[in-house]
């Protein structure tokens, strides 16, 4: 196990290396520029609206204000 950490700490450069360079995340290269496409780009999925469900949210969210303001009276 020593002999691990040693091999370990051996390949920890003594000063600052060359920064990394930007790469691909598919290929993991850094040849091209990542090109992606708006559906590839796109962060969330369009199979529920997302100001329904906020709305909806905040529905629930009055609804449970209400009833915790009349049971705790």
């Amino acid at each position: 196990m020593q002999d691990d950490v040693r091999e370990r700490e051996a390949r920890i450069p003594e000063s600052g290396g060359q920064p990394v360079p930007p790469m691909r995340a598919d290929v993991h290269s850094d040849v091209d520029p990542a090109v992606e496409t708006p559906v590839e780009a796109r962060q969330g999925f369009l199979d529920r609206p997302v100001l329904v469900v906020l709305i909806v949210g905040l529905m629930l969210a009055i609804v449970g204000w209400f009833a915790v303001g009349m049971w705790a009276d």
